[in-house]
């Protein structure tokens, strides 16, 4: 399989997982997309070079507009999903994190994206599979 032919399958594969899993779960690909961003944000140290993240730095992650990423936050933020502390660092600023109930949400999301690679890894020929599986450094599964 050429590399096009298997990012199309697997983008394909992603977005039918989440079709079908994402209601149940309670949250959308975009608003997981921003959960997974601002989890990792939120591992940065603590430090006056690098105090954690702020709107801007999922900003960049993300490659959005301010505009939208402040949208998307408050409605996280109204869902209970993040939270907004004071930075130590900047007092004008503001750091998003995880509540518990967007980690959980991260989580479920992280399912729908191991299922559909279950499912990719599932539909490839041995030779695939085994290639695929090698290239990871996953021998013998996937997710």
């Amino acid at each position: 399989m050429n590399p096009a032919a298997f990012i199309e399958m697997v983008h394909r594969q992603a977005h039918r997982q989440w079709a079908e899993d994402g209601p149940r779960f309670g949250v959308s690909l975009a608003e997981f997309e921003y959960l997974r961003a601002i989890g990792l944000q939120e591992r940065k140290q603590t430090d006056l070079r690098d105090h954690g993240q702020h709107l801007q730095d999922v900003v960049a992650h993300m490659q959005v507009s301010k505009a939208s990423a402040s949208a998307m936050v408050l409605k996280l933020e109204a869902a209970a999903l993040v939270k907004r502390v004071p930075c130590r660092m900047d007092a004008r600023a503001q750091h998003i994190l995880l509540t518990e109930a967007g980690r959980k949400k991260l989580s479920d999301g992280e399912a729908i994206f191991a299922a559909a690679a279950r499912a990719v890894f599932a539909s490839l020929d041995d030779a695939d599979r085994q290639a695929l599986a090698a290239l990871l450094g996953h021998p013998t599964q996937i997710a």
